[in-house]
């Protein structure tokens, strides 16, 4: 069994334990050494180690790869120094916050042959699956993104929401021929809600709404085909009957994404062979994003 180490006791990262702990042996964790997290480690996975020193999980040779699930102002050095210390890296996104940032840690992964793979959690979704799918036998026109959710004010909305968004744009069409933001209101911090839309020619276009003062939760994907129209909506995707002009379930996932994703890193480290494919999307994404917060 593979063993990971952890850094990052927040909420997403105790998440990521649970996940990682079907597959490899959680053997550290480094946490900021607040207590309560301390004390969650020790009541539920009673052998691992903690820490509030990264390199005592940088120094950990028989760790195969390092989890990263901190604020993303610390992912470049982090990345850097588990890849330099010959661990593969799986980190949350957004990978980094500039392009320069992303070159150098994909270097570093192609040098040292090593996997760096970044946690673009709806990718790896069943319901993304099908719709990849979907696309390759009736051609996907437009996709329209409405996302609806109150915080995350830490974190700049364009790096911390609009990169889930990019991630199934860039997965299904690739880098769009142009990126314009539409509109974008300031409620709390610098932006809070935004509209962009994203032109791949041809009539093909993604909407982006995303909105994080909402009083209500919501995410919805339609997706509009030559032939059909779909939504996505949590674990459902729903195909629209022409006929009838109702909704009904097309496709139902089975298993969290989350579980898939860390399912799916671990497979790629036992291959023995570097792996940069998310890191490269992660890039893409980057480049938009940082024409975005330039707006």
């Amino acid at each position: 069994m593979k063993q990971i180490g952890i850094i990052g006791m927040g909420k997403w990262g105790k998440n990521l334990i649970k996940e990682f702990s079907n597959f490899a042996e959680i053997s550290i964790c480094v946490t900021n050494g607040n207590q309560e997290n301390i004390n969650w480690i020790q009541k539920n996975y009673p052998k691992t180690k903690i820490s509030t020193n990264v390199n005592d999980i940088l120094n950990e040779n028989d760790i195969d790869a390092i989890v990263i699930a901190t604020p993303i102002i610390t992912h470049y050095e982090l990345i850097k120094k588990s890849l330099e210390s010959g661990k593969h890296v799986f980190v949350e996104k957004p990978m980094v916050q500039t392009i320069g940032q992303a070159n150098e840690v994909i270097n570093i992964a192609k040098y040292k042959k090593l996997c760096l793979f970044v946690g673009h959690v709806f990718l790896h979704n069943q319901i993304f699956k099908q719709i990849k799918k979907i696309h390759k036998s009736e051609n996907i026109m437009e996709l329209n993104f409405d996302w609806r959710k109150f915080g995350t004010f830490e974190e700049n909305i364009f790096e911390n929401l609009l990169t889930h968004e990019l991630s199934i744009n860039l997965e299904l069409f690739g880098i769009p021929n142009k990126c314009k933001l539409l509109s974008k209101s300031s409620y709390i911090i610098d932006v809070d809600s935004f509209y962009i839309q994203l032109d791949y020619g041809e009539n093909k276009k993604s909407n982006i709404h995303i909105n994080r003062v909402s009083n209500y939760k919501k995410k919805i994907i339609t997706i509009i085909t030559k032939k059909n129209l779909f939504i996505w909506d949590d674990d459902k995707l729903f195909k629209l009957n022409k006929k009838t002009k109702l909704f009904k379930i097309y496709f139902e996932s089975s298993e969290t994404p989350l579980f898939l994703e860390c399912k799916n890193f671990i497979s790629d480290i036992s291959r023995k062979k570097s792996k940069i494919d998310s890191a490269i999307l992660a890039r893409d994404i980057v480049t938009i994003v940082s024409k975005m917060k330039k707006n």
